[in-house]
């Protein structure tokens, strides 16, 4: 989200059964948009999977979902109002259902799913993490700086305000 451009960047490490990451999105990226529309931020998501299969199937659905230009919606959608799905709810069928509801083209979304592209871009992703030392979700990197759990909104406030200020200098 948000130009490339921008002189600060934040990268999220998330799962989908994380419901710290839930209340992230729901809390504080409302407050991180603002940067974003004054294109002093971009965020980049990164699926870190650490609860097992349901988030790995989840991930490969928002991947597909991103080929058909939906990442965000369904990524929202995936974590709507600052609360995780029951591991049900990352069917399959419930995944595709999802993909159904936001309007994509759910046979080109499940072939997507299945994909070798998305399933490299998922383990890429995860290389990228426990490669920059996020073991645990969620994990930002924001402007360079590693931040690790769930931490109130102002931190990240703070933390993009000192990010803008190096970037100046």
């Amino acid at each position: 989200m948000g130009t490339v451009d921008a002189p600060v960047t934040m990268v999220m490490f998330s799962d989908y059964q994380c419901p710290f990451c839930a209340s992230w999105m729901d809390e504080t990226l409302p407050v991180m948009m603002d940067y974003v529309d004054d294109e002093q931020l971009r965020i980049e998501f990164r699926d870190l999977n650490v609860f097992g299969p349901e988030s790995v199937r989840a991930s490969h659905a928002a991947y597909a979902a991103a080929l058909q230009d939906s990442y965000m919606e369904y990524h929202q959608a995936l974590l709507a109002d600052g609360e995780i799905r029951q591991p049900a709810e990352l069917s399959e069928e419930a995944l595709l259902d999802l993909a159904a509801e936001l309007g994509l083209d759910t046979d080109q979304f499940l072939e997507d799913m299945h994909s070798e592209a998305v399933q490299e871009q998922i383990l890429e992703n995860q290389r990228l993490g426990t490669d920059l030392g996020a073991y645990s979700t969620p994990s930002f990197i924001v402007g360079g700086q590693p931040m690790v759990g769930a931490q109130p909104t102002d931190v990240f406030v703070d933390a993009v305000d000192q990010a803008l200020t190096d970037a100046s200098e």
